[in-house]
């Protein structure tokens, strides 16, 4: 996310389900798996540790995320 990112109230909901999600599954661009721990960043993005079957433990931006969920990733 950059400076020039409007926080939508779409993103703000995004963000705050996530800071709670952890044990959740999630999908990401390198498949579904765990979230292990989230953690704030900057602004309002996160930090969001997923473990993946077979591929371990990833870091992924809040953003990133939400992008893929509305498809954009």
């Amino acid at each position: 996310m950059n400076k020039t990112t409007e926080i939508t109230p779409e993103i703000k909901t995004f963000m705050e389900d996530l800071w709670g999600a952890e044990g959740d599954f999630i999908d990401t661009p390198l498949g579904r798996g765990r979230i292990e721990n989230v953690r704030c960043k900057f602004g309002i993005d996160l930090g969001v540790t997923v473990n993946i079957p077979e591929l371990g433990v990833k870091l992924f931006d809040g953003m990133e995320l939400f992008d893929l969920e509305l498809g954009r990733a």
